[in-house]
């Protein structure tokens, strides 16, 4: 997570930290509050690697500023790793999903964030139901390779469970 509501939810699945995936350097993220995608900016370039990349700790920033302030879904290093049992690497690993986005439906005239709102996700001949969050975000969409989709706005008078 990051100061500016920045939720973290792409990671390396092949260097595990106390069971969540690390974030890496420049691997991006949505900026709520930026309103852009970001990417991050490890400040301990070359500590730890996993694939050629730095990990990121808390404290770090990404290009829109924002700080990294603690682990959610997927784990953000605190500056000054305890000890190496906290650091596990796994050998076995269920399917990586290699492309996941979440998305913010908007008002088209005021740009604001529809909240509660009922969506469809039609993607790769499957349709995704769901209900847009407080702050207008779907829920993550996941795929093993590049892929277009629609998305549709169900209309209010829809009741979605």
């Amino acid at each position: 997570m990051t100061d500016h509501g920045g939720q973290i939810i792409i990671g390396d699945h092949t260097f595990l930290v106390e069971g969540k995936a690390v974030h890496l350097d420049g691997m991006p993220h949505f900026c709520p509050k930026c309103k852009i995608e970001a990417r991050a900016i490890a400040s301990n370039k070359g500590f730890m690697l996993v694939g050629g990349k730095s990990i990121v700790a808390v404290g770090d920033k990404a290009t829109c500023g924002a700080k990294y302030i603690k682990i959610s879904d997927l784990a953000v290093l605190s500056n000054g790793i305890g000890n190496s049992r906290d650091i596990k690497s796994s050998g076995t690993i269920s399917p990586i999903k290699a492309y996941g986005q979440r998305f913010v439906l908007k008002d088209e005239l005021t740009d604001e964030p529809l909240a509660n709102v009922c969506y469809e996700i039609h993607q790769n001949g499957n349709v995704i139901h769901g209900k847009s969050d407080h702050d207008g975000f779907t829920q993550l969409i996941t795929s093993d390779q590049f892929e277009e989709i629609e998305i549709r706005i169900i209309s209010k008078e829809h009741n979605h469970d």
